[in-house]
């Protein structure tokens, strides 16, 4: 038990200083926000967190999917003008094997509520209220999400407000959601 303990430890602890050490330096800080960035192939790191329920909810729950992972909080304009195009992006994904989760940064239940019913944000979002995770995935600016092929691995990075239902976004998402999952 210990031993596992330890293990996950070091995998989150080595896929966060990855993440921070390798991403920002693969583009300029000071690029065009809201594309998305390729990035080399990237464990990622955990996310365990509680949803709105108080749930706990971990990654592994979405294996074999391509997800994505937005970073928001309701004080931030453009993470809440990007909402309709992700659930545009959801609806236009269909039956793929895609998803998409939200982690609220730094906000209390209450308000993560109200805003969530009142952008009618429909997939599930977590609570990431000490920042805690939001830090460890080496992101520094909302909002930032990530897309994660179906073996778990980091493959892009949005840094800003993205168009969610671009037809490019929505093209490469199911391409990289049509690959069979390799190895992690």
């Amino acid at each position: 038990m210990i031993t596992t303990t330890i293990k996950r430890d070091m995998r989150r602890t080595i896929a966060g200083i990855v993440l921070i050490l390798l991403v920002p330096g693969l583009y300029p800080i000071s690029g065009p926000a809201g594309e998305l960035f390729e990035v080399p192939v990237v464990l990622r790191p955990e996310l365990n967190l509680p949803d709105l329920s108080g749930q706990p909810r971990n990654l592994d729950e979405f294996a074999g999917k391509v997800l994505l992972i937005n970073f928001w909080a309701s004080w931030c304009r453009p993470c809440i003008e990007e909402v309709p195009g992700i659930r545009r992006l959801i609806e236009a994904m269909g039956e793929k094997s895609f998803a998409v989760i939200g982690v609220n940064v730094g906000e209390g239940e209450r308000r993560v509520q109200a805003t969530v019913k009142r952008l009618r944000m429909e997939y599930p979002i977590l609570l990431d209220k000490d920042s805690v995770e939001f830090k460890s995935w080496g992101a520094n600016v909302l909002p930032t999400a990530y897309v994660l092929d179906g073996s778990g691995r980091v493959r892009y990075i949005g840094r800003g407000p993205v168009e969610w239902d671009r037809a490019d976004i929505i093209e490469m998402l199911g391409e990289l959601a049509e690959q069979r999952p390799q190895g992690k």
